[in-house]
């Protein structure tokens, strides 16, 4: 049985995602870092993780993204697109321990 993580969100809540994700990440594309406008106009909602692998619409699993970079990403994991010089981490990429 699905649970409302599962359902793809209907426009409002989609619009309601959308500010939540940019609190949370800021207002930028999570990729290449391009901020979006006030109302967030060229965002889309990115599954971190594809959504063939995991199939929820949870918050937790999702990034905004630009068209490009959101078509670039495609349904591959983000190690496959984004791959930073050592000692540089771009915009949601955090080390996982200090070096």
């Amino acid at each position: 049985m699905s649970n409302n993580a599962d359902r793809k969100p209907c426009s409002k809540r989609r619009r309601l995602l959308k500010a939540r994700l940019a609190a949370r990440d800021g207002a930028q594309c999570f990729y290449c870092a391009t901020p979006f406008g006030p109302g967030l106009e060229g965002a889309t909602v990115d599954h971190l993780i594809p959504r063939s692998l995991v199939h929820t619409w949870a918050q937790a699993a999702l990034v905004l993204a630009c068209g490009p970079c959101n078509e670039a990403k495609a349904d591959v994991l983000p190690q496959a697109l984004l791959r930073p010089a050592p000692g540089q981490f771009g915009p949601g990429l955090v080390p996982a321990r200090a070096v």
